[in-house]
């Protein structure tokens, strides 16, 4: 690769992005994890309200989980929120609160592998060292069309090898932070601008017609689909919530009542009935959820990154009777409204909160 012709195009096109206009090794951290598998545009928003919160690695180490999964919430992929604190609780614990500035060191810490190392002690300590990511493999199995599939490890060691020789030990973080640009900007997945890119005339992928070609893409496998009901049930002024366990999808993260299949509305009735209402021991009671209130929310989905969901959506509205509030807490705690815009939401159900 020529690497001054990429740092020359860094710098008459990079994108200023407040982690590089203000550059920290914490801000650095925080900005990576954010952007693992989520757009600039994205991060833009939650990026200056984490710092805001959490301005250093102290105060993140002395947060609680459900504090870092509000400010994270609606961003994806909550496990990054949860291994920054535990990252956090490390460096406090073995590093007296500051980043070690070496990769070695880095990748200790729970949450940092190899790319986001990488990342850090390139840009934040200048270390010399690669940071590779999707992007970054694109770029080079294109311009040496190599015929390897990204998620491989050995494509990884291919492609660290050749940008390890390439890395220019005085500006190691441009470098790296220049691979991301191009990837994102003009090497991208689809419809690369080839006319714009620097290296066309050199790009085998591109001297072959095939740049969509490379790298080569794995066999999707079909994605399994699960069928959900949530229900957003208030007894008197307060809302039903439950919180998911600590370990598996959205791990930790509040959500509504949450049944299996696409329920219809008599069907919500039913369960209505054999759950929340027959333990009343009042018969008057009982009789006045003949016709209980129920709206219909509608229909939604949400994708994840193996998994897609289909749901429907009801809201219901129910009397504030000890009886009913007693037999609702086997489906969790019932909250005030005030407690339920604090609670941080699996971002799947958000279209029902």
């Amino acid at each position: 690769m020529d690497v001054e012709s990429l740092l020359s195009w860094y710098r008459n096109n990079h994108r200023c992005l407040p982690w590089r206009t203000d550059r920290t090794p914490y801000g650095t951290w925080i900005s990576e994890a954010m952007l693992q598998q989520t757009r600039v545009t994205t991060v833009l928003d939650y990026y200056p309200r984490f710092l805001e919160h959490f301005p250093d690695i102290r105060s993140l180490a002395a947060s609680s989980e459900d504090e870092v999964l509000k400010l994270w919430e609606g961003l994806g992929y909550y496990s990054r929120a949860r291994n920054l604190m535990r990252g956090a609780r490390y460096v406090c614990e073995h590093f007296d609160g500051e980043l070690p500035e070496s990769s070695d060191l880095l990748i200790r810490i729970p949450g940092i592998g190899p790319y986001m190392a990488g990342a850090i002690a390139s840009q934040a300590f200048q270390e010399p060292v690669p940071a590779v990511d999707g992007n970054c493999i694109r770029i080079y199995c294109r311009l040496y069309a190599l015929p390897m599939i990204p998620s491989e490890r050995t494509t990884y060691n291919e492609v660290y090898s050749r940008v390890a020789k390439d890395i220019p030990p005085e500006e190691p973080g441009d470098f790296n932070e220049a691979l991301m640009d191009f990837g994102s900007l003009i090497c991208t997945p689809k419809s690369p601008r080839c006319t714009a890119c620097p290296f066309a005339t050199e790009c085998s992928a591109n001297l072959l017609g095939k740049q969509e070609d490379f790298p080569l893409k794995k066999t999707k496998k079909e994605t399994p689909v699960e069928e959900h009901t949530i229900l957003r049930i208030f007894v008197g002024k307060k809302i039903l919530v439950h919180k998911r366990p600590s370990s598996g999808l959205l791990a930790g993260l509040f959500e509504l009542v949450d049944l299996p299949g696409n329920m219809e509305y008599h069907e919500v009735k039913k369960w209505l009935k054999d759950n929340l209402l027959e333990f009343c021991g009042d018969s008057s009671l009982a009789a006045s959820f003949i016709e209980p209130d129920i709206r219909v929310l509608g229909t939604g989905k949400h994708i994840f990154s193996h998994l897609r969901w289909n749901m429907i959506g009801y809201e219901i509205h129910l009397p504030d009777q000890e009886p009913i509030k007693g037999n609702a807490k086997k489906f969790g705690e019932l909250v005030s409204a005030k407690k339920y815009g604090s609670l941080a939401f699996a971002s799947a159900i958000r279209m029902y909160r």
